[in-house]
């Protein structure tokens, strides 16, 4: 198992980066760099939604990724923030109307994930997000990688 946490502020222009950063630490351990795509995509969707709806407008916050790698068997996901949470947020959610104009980024991460959940109290709000990776699919090197080699703070 390989742990790493990344945090940085809520900010429109700074997630997308961020996310960036996860995403190559996650490609490191898997065998073709198009199995990271919806890993990044379900990071890019939960870290959105933090700084769309976590933090009052023009307050942003913190929002911290832990990723969990645990070779030929899984890669999960905890993106946690400090702000109002969504108590009233089901999940997986119900499916969102053609026309609507939002509301699609939960409905995309519980399609592309094995498993989601979320939990609030007073360590922050965190969705949860497990994906798993079949056997074939990761690097045999990936093994080998130590975790001060990616670490990313």
């Amino acid at each position: 198992m390989h742990s790493y946490e990344f945090s940085t502020t809520a900010l429109r222009e700074t997630y997308r980066p961020f996310v960036r950063g996860i995403a190559a630490t996650m490609a490191a351990y898997l065998a073709a760099p198009t199995l990271v795509h919806p890993l990044e995509l379900v990071t890019a969707e939960a870290c959105a939604n933090v700084v769309r709806h976590a933090y009052p407008e023009g307050q942003p916050g913190p929002v911290r990724v832990r990723l969990t790698v645990n070779p030929r068997v899984d890669i999960i996901l905890a993106v946690t923030d400090w702000g109002r949470g969504c108590a009233a947020c089901p999940l997986p959610p119900p499916g969102v109307a053609p026309e609507a104009t939002s509301g699609r980024g939960l409905r995309i991460i519980a399609c592309l994930c094995d498993a989601v959940t979320g939990d609030a109290g007073p360590d922050g709000n965190t969705l949860h997000l497990q994906l798993a990776i079949p056997e074939e699919q990761w690097r045999t090197s990936s093994l080998t990688i130590t975790e001060t080699s990616l670490s990313r703070r």
